[in-house]
């Protein structure tokens, strides 16, 4: 405990810089990527394509109906992605420290540090999609099953049993892992070859905005399938409705992707993909902006 105590004084700024940071990120991505989250969950339940998806959702449901269930992502994804970022930093300088010589990262060690990060992550991200999915679903305005996030996960756990709030847990393990490492090594790489293409000591705004957009892009490409089948695991209402039976640890991740595979093929595990990639371009550009321009700024203050 007092080894902890001192670890804990010797880091305690630098972590409050990555967690203040981390949670800026966090919010300009939940603003600006939820409308985009919301089509993509429609579409991966649906077999419309993305057009489709969006004239339906504006002319039945109109237009705020692209930000449904964005309460409880708004109030925990800036919390979320600050520990990801905390944790993510934290790893780095762990690994920086055991390099002999001062030796800079691998990328595989990046995407080791990124993976840690995204298991992290995991325990809190599948409570918070289950309820935004459930309510993203919520097509019928006037017949409400679910009147907030809080009511959601209140009648889950109420209806349906406490564990069933981390329903997907095992499939948002896998996308988080995967997602992570692959989201944190592109975007050291893009940015460390933008730098080494103009010959600068120092990322510009634009190298930054380029970098976090590629690597929300390398991030998704990884993990989208298993994002798929979490939603369909998510969605699935009452006890006695559900299909996909619990097998060891997987939380029926087995049985929904041979369910789904075999009734819609291997391609209906990328429904919904146009609008997750555009969403994660634009989105993660502007989160990663964010991270590093607060960060420098709070810094600063610090200093």
């Amino acid at each position: 405990m007092a080894e902890f105590s001192l670890w804990l004084q010797e880091n305690r700024r630098q972590i409050s810089i990555d967690l203040a940071a981390g949670t800026v990120s966090g919010i300009f991505n939940c603003l600006f990527g939820h409308p985009m989250d919301t089509l993509k969950v429609r579409m991966q339940m649906s077999k419309e394509n993305f057009w489709r998806s969006i004239i339906k959702i504006i002319k039945h449901e109109g237009i705020l109906a692209f930000y449904k269930g964005m309460t409880f992502p708004l109030l925990s994804v800036p919390f979320l992605n600050a520990i990801v970022f905390a944790v993510y930093e934290y790893s780095r300088r762990q690994f920086t420290g055991y390099n002999e010589n001062g030796k800079p990262m691998t990328y595989f060690q990046t995407a080791i540090c990124g993976g840690i990060s995204g298991s992290c992550a995991a325990t809190l991200a599948c409570s918070i999609d289950l309820t935004k999915c459930r309510l993203q679903m919520q097509i019928d305005n006037a017949h409400k099953i679910y009147k907030n996030p809080f009511d959601c996960l209140w009648k889950i756990a109420k209806q349906e049993g406490f564990r069933y709030i981390f329903r997907g847990m095992n499939a948002t393990q896998q996308r988080e892992i995967l997602g992570y490492s692959a989201q944190f090594a592109t975007y050291e790489f893009v940015r460390d070859q933008l730098m080494w293409l103009q010959d600068k000591g120092e990322p510009s705004s634009h190298d930054l905005l380029i970098s976090g957009g590629l690597a929300g892009m390398a991030c998704w490409v990884v993990g989208y399938p298993q994002d798929t089948i979490k939603t369909i695991l998510q969605c699935e209402m009452g006890t006695t409705q559900r299909r996909f039976k619990p097998k060891f640890l997987d939380g029926g991740f087995i049985e929904c992707l041979k369910y789904r595979i075999k009734s819609d093929g291997v391609p209906s595990l990328w429904r919904g993909f146009s609008a997750c990639m555009l969403r994660a371009f634009y989105a993660n550009a502007i989160g990663f902006y964010a991270y590093e321009i607060s960060k420098d700024q709070i810094q600063k203050f610090y200093a």
